[in-house]
């Protein structure tokens, strides 16, 4: 009689243990089915988000050709004074907001005018270069020599180094994982991270004053809108103090040419020029960079977009990118 009450309680035990773990399977899996619906709530809910940011990001594409539009027909120049240059640092829109501002990228060096074939030509350029990383702010460019042949290899494909300081396929095939010069002009100034001697810090360093512009021959350099470290790379040696007046001048008062800085003593930084090719020079620019940062509710993007703009033309871009240049 006994073991029959003992063998009763053992099967109502293990009975009520199992019914208690069926009924823990079904609020596990009840959980897990919560939690997948509501993440591809959310899912969804972002992704529409996003979408809509992009619908934001393309108006504000549009509205920048405009402005180059109306900007080419009330200035025959490009300063910091005109309405393309006026950064938009919080615009509401619905559920969000928009900033962003536009930049003359000839008023940076651009890294294609170092791809120039004839070694003779590219000359200038290499010394602007390396002008440029010796007046780069709070940067030590002791160990930064040479970095423009390497660039100028980079964009070229050669086979053999431009001296000590270049670097040719065999350089980079000896990487982990091996890889190739690009043997074409620079698509993005990001492209610079894969090039011999290019660290990091001179990266970050040079990231605000260069630009990898898609044109066949060198750009000239805007004097009105270019940073004191791309213009002191003009020319050896310029004069730091006549630097300092000629943009605090410029800001207030745009040169109307180029030659306009050569006529006046009082500002003009560059030393006499000698011989050879100089570096071009112009208060003219065709390329622009939007860099715009469109939030809507939990949707971001980061837009950065070149515009070329022909003389007398229709602005166009002619390239894209996100999150980074």
């Amino acid at each position: 009689m006994i073991r029959r009450r003992i063998e009763r309680a053992r099967q109502r035990g293990v009975a009520l243990i199992t019914a208690m773990f069926v009924v823990a399977l079904a609020v596990i899996a009840g959980v897990a089915m919560f939690e997948a619906s509501n993440l591809g709530v959310h899912r969804t809910a972002n992704l529409a988000l996003t979408e809509s940011a992009w619908w934001y990001a393309d108006g504000v594409e549009s509205w920048v050709k405009w402005i180059l539009i109306q900007d080419s027909k009330l200035n025959q120049t490009d300063s910091f004074a005109d309405i393309w240059a006026q950064p938009v640092p919080l615009l509401p829109i619905e559920n969000g907001a928009i900033r962003g501002r536009v930049e003359d990228l000839q008023g940076r060096f651009n890294l294609t005018n170092l791809a120039v074939q004839n070694p003779t030509a590219a000359a200038p350029y290499l010394a602007q270069f390396q002008r440029l990383i010796d007046n780069l702010p709070n940067f030590d460019a002791s160990r930064s020599s040479g970095v423009g042949a390497a660039i100028r290899d980079w964009m070229l494909g050669s086979n053999t180094s431009s001296g000590s300081s270049g670097a040719s396929d065999g350089d980079y095939l000896g990487e982990q994982p091996p890889y190739r010069a690009a043997a074409r002009p620079m698509a993005s100034i990001s492209e610079l991270l894969l090039v011999k001697g290019m660290t990091k810090e001179l990266y970050a360093a040079l990231k605000p004053y260069v630009a990898a512009l898609p044109s066949t021959s060198p750009t000239a350099v805007n004097l009105n809108t270019a940073l004191a470290p791309v213009l002191a790379s003009l020319g050896a040696n310029v004069d730091k103090g006549k630097l300092e007046r000629f943009i605090a001048q410029r800001n207030k008062e745009p040169l109307k040419s180029a030659g306009e800085l050569n006529s006046t003593p009082e500002i003009n930084f560059l030393p006499t020029p000698g011989p050879g090719p100089a570096i071009p020079q112009s208060v003219n620019s065709s390329y622009f960079e939007l860099q715009a940062e469109i939030a809507v509710g939990s949707g971001r993007v980061a837009l950065y977009s070149v515009f070329f703009r022909p003389s007398g033309g229709v602005p166009v871009v002619i390239a894209h990118s996100t999150d980074t240049e």
